[in-house]
């Protein structure tokens, strides 16, 4: 296998990589779809609704981890 050849199979398995498409969903804990669920700090829609006191509001951030692949 040449270069090349590597260079052209590293691409084709790049590009199945991106095709994969990112897991969507509410998570069971908060209600809130996981894309509001950053990796290192929790759900950032619990954190605004604390913040902002706003009615119905969490007592504290979930920090559930997100399924699977969630950010491109």
């Amino acid at each position: 296998m040449t270069w090349t050849d590597r260079v052209a199979e590293r691409y084709r398995e790049l590009m199945r990589r991106r095709a994969t498409h990112p897991f969507s969903g509410v998570c069971a804990e908060c209600r809130h779809d996981w894309r509001e669920h950053l990796p290192d700090q929790g759900c950032s829609e619990c954190r605004y609704e604390i913040d902002h006191g706003e009615p119905d509001a969490p007592s504290t951030v979930c920090a559930a981890q997100a399924p699977g692949h969630t950010f491109p």
